[in-house]
């Protein structure tokens, strides 16, 4: 090689090397944000007793790492090469299935019945279930329990094969259901109704670089849902019509929310989602319930259409894990409270319909604690 040619190498090796440096001390071009959960080290203070100690090099290290200059740039090229060329995904608790479908590990963990808790603690998890149902329904409330869909069970066939166990198990759903069958519960399956839909419904109701059910998906389940709360309580409740809808490659939130958390250059895959928008007929014997929802992230998708303002006006709640609570205030202002700051008990006294939305993942602990916390309330001593 020519001495020219080697310096012009050279030259352009070190520009190349001294661009993130450049880029963190004076940014000159935005590289976007990272989605999904990211922690940037903060900056590290210098002290000679850190220094001895060595904690001082390595938090500064850390800090280092997380600021260098085209992080986020860096971090898409290096996944996107890992997608694309080894079908390997980098973001904790995700996999890649069959035909570009994407998965939590739990969500299979649960669909194989690997996390299966044993028919004692569901079968007493159900009967705290039911004496709180009949204890309610004495004071003229009404508790319904919810399965949404379970993206493993609805993409079952998509599923990576290095995941199924040698052997077939009981699962944590199949057994509460066959439980809550038994003892009368009030129930609702939506994983069964939409593996029913699977074959036959013309829009998506699962996508495949998504987690949740699509938006699309939770409207036509809210709509039962109402036709079942105005059946147990014989009231009449605001119902949604379709105004129109429209189809979209460009996903609303969160129908493309495992593929944003992989944050590739290229989205997984293309596809055509359907929105439909929705408006509520009421009218003067339109009653609003005073509800309490509680459960995992398949209720959010009813905040972000709209589907639990428009049934309850505003007297509903969201309690997010038994955990936060999302209300038409905290919901509007981005803050939410923890139900251990609150008088939730008391909440429930006020509530008249209260209704544990979860999707099969959760079969072992409905509602996160909220069975046992409010059966020990309402039972005290047993």
């Amino acid at each position: 090689m020519r001495p020219d040619y080697k310096k012009g190498l050279f030259t352009l090796l070190f520009i190349v090397l001294l661009l993130p440096f450049v880029q963190q001390c004076l940014p000159f071009i935005d590289s976007g944000k990272l989605f999904g959960y990211y922690t940037d080290s903060p900056d590290a203070t210098f002290s000679f007793e850190k220094w001895w100690d060595g904690s001082y090099q390595k938090n500064k290290g850390n800090y280092c790492n997380d600021h260098i200059g085209f992080r986020p740039d860096l971090l898409r090229v290096n996944g996107q090469i890992d997608y694309s060329l080894f079908y390997k995904v980098n973001y904790g608790g995700t996999c890649a299935g069959k035909d570009d479908y994407l998965f939590y590990d739990n969500y299979i963990t649960a669909y194989y019945g690997l996390d299966y808790a044993g028919r004692a603690k569901l079968e007493t998890q159900m009967l705290r279930l039911k004496a709180l149902q009949d204890t309610f329904a004495h004071m003229g409330k009404s508790l319904i329990l919810v399965f949404a869909p379970c993206k493993a069970w609805y993409c079952s066939k998509y599923l990576p094969d290095n995941k199924k166990p040698d052997e077939n198990r009981p699962n944590n759903y199949t057994t509460c259901i066959r439980l809550a069958d038994s003892l009368g519960i009030n129930m609702i399956d939506f994983n069964v109704w939409f593996l029913k839909l699977r074959d036959t419904s013309k829009e998506l109701l699962y996508p495949k670089q998504g987690i949740h059910w699509t938006n699309y998906g939770s409207v036509l389940a809210t709509d039962s849902l109402i036709k079942y709360i105005e059946k147990l309580r014989h009231i009449h409740l605001p119902h949604p019509y379709w105004a129109s809808v429209y189809h979209t490659t460009d996903p609303q939130d969160p129908d493309n929310d495992m593929g944003n958390i992989l944050n590739l250059i290229w989205p997984v895959v293309k596809e055509t989602f359907c929105y439909p928008v929705v408006k509520f007929m009421q009218d003067s014997s339109t009653s609003h319930l005073n509800a309490i929802h509680i459960g995992d992230s398949y209720n959010i998708n009813l905040l972000r259409t709209g589907m639990l303002q428009n049934m309850y006006g505003d007297n509903w709640q969201f309690w997010f894990g038994f955990k936060h609570i999302f209300n038409p205030k905290t919901y509007m202002e981005w803050t939410y409270p923890q139900i251990a700051n609150t008088d939730w008990k008391g909440e429930i006294l006020k509530a008249d319909c209260i209704i544990l939305l979860n999707t099969p993942r959760s079969a072992d602990d409905l509602a996160s604690g909220f069975i046992d916390s409010a059966y020990h309330y309402f039972y005290p001593g047993k």
